[in-house]
């Protein structure tokens, strides 16, 4: 008798499908990507090839990937902080230890290489000078080996150096601009430097600095540097003297007036050493705007002193006066002030 199932066959629903067929995807690309990440490298370790996928970054990474030790003295190319890509060639080279037993002392020495004449130049020894050696210059060399040279001993060498001071400059508000003074005077230190020199033959080879020791800290040079500027110009008088602008008082009358001032001198960009009024520009001449201040007015200028009002200028409108100096860098130093000047006659 022909059996006919319970229920009839349900299909996978669509959206079951996409999910199922996702999920196959993720994985694929998951093991590819693995595998595409995947560099192949060749590492050479003293003389011993090992071809090797990895996903490391760095030479570094490889090597410790590859339980491959790197001690100081070994050489490792290229550096163990490059970049690896595909198909690199990284070469390991061991240092072997050896001690050399000189005269005066012993010398520990990380030798590239596999022959007692390669521990003497790794130590600075030249194996052709006639030195003797115990084993000799061709036998093979072993971490921990001890080999006695011959003619050649160690010489310590001691050499004071002196460290330069530092000049460290400090702004000084009391002092004029530019001006420089010495305040601390610098001492240079002293530090000692302590060589183990190598001596074949009665020669000294290269010298290796074991270990240094400051004696005397260096002292510092402090210099004060002025930032002041001054104002002790000579202004000249209507009677033909002169005085000092800092000493010179100021009018007991007058008529008070606000004014902007800034400053000029004769020959310098493009001003000519004549006044309009004909008089020879110097200290104590002021150009101003006739419309305000008639020419031939003598004024007073705080902190510049007495002037004569001789000179105008197309830029010189309005409460303005530009005062006049001998020297550019006067100009410069008197800069743009707003003032009340004293209007004196």
């Amino acid at each position: 008798m022909e059996r006919r199932p319970v229920r009839p066959a349900r299909f996978l629903k669509p959206q079951y499908i996409v999910a199922v067929l996702i999920a196959a995807l993720i994985v694929v690309v998951c093991v590819t990507g693995f595998v595409w990440a995947q560099k192949g490298v060749i590492v050479v370790v003293d003389g011993e090839s090992r071809p090797m996928k990895t996903q490391s970054d760095t030479v570094s990474m490889v090597l410790a990937e590859a339980g491959i030790p790197v001690c100081e003295g070994d050489v490792v190319t290229p550096g163990p902080e490059t970049l690896v890509t595909d198909g690199m060639v990284i070469v390991v080279l061991h240092a072997t230890h050896v001690s050399l037993d000189l005269q005066g002392g012993a010398v520990d020495v990380a030798v590239v290489g596999d022959t007692v004449a390669d521990a003497l130049i790794a130590a600075g020894i030249d194996p052709s000078c006639g030195v003797a050696t115990e084993p000799s210059l061709d036998a093979p060399i072993a971490d921990g080996m001890s080999i006695k040279v011959d003619d050649v001993f160690v010489r310590v060498v001691e050499e004071t150096v002196e460290i330069p001071f530092e000049t460290v400059a400090e702004d000084d508000a009391a002092k004029s601009r530019g001006s420089r003074t010495i305040v601390t005077e610098g001492v240079a230190g002293k530090m000692m430097r302590v060589y183990r020199v190598l001596v074949t033959n009665g020669v000294e080879g290269p010298r290796a600095l074991i270990a240094e020791k400051i004696v005397s800290e260096p002292v510092d040079e402090i210099v004060a540097v002025g930032t002041k500027r001054s104002t002790g110009y000579t202004v000249a008088s209507r009677g033909g003297t002169s005085t000092s602008a800092s000493t010179a008082k100021a009018p007991t009358s007058g008529t008070a007036m606000r004014v902007t001032t800034t400053a000029y001198a004769p020959g310098v960009a493009g001003v000519g050493t004549r006044t309009a009024t004909g008089a020879k520009a110097g200290f104590g001449i002021a150009a101003v705007d006739p419309s305000v201040i008639r020419l031939g007015t003598r004024i007073y200028v705080p902190g510049y002193g007495y002037a004569i009002a001789a000179d105008t200028g197309g830029a010189i409108k309005g409460s303005r006066v530009d005062l006049c100096f001998n020297t550019a860098a006067e100009a410069f130093a008197w800069g743009r002030r707003t003032v009340s000047i004293t209007i004196v006659d």
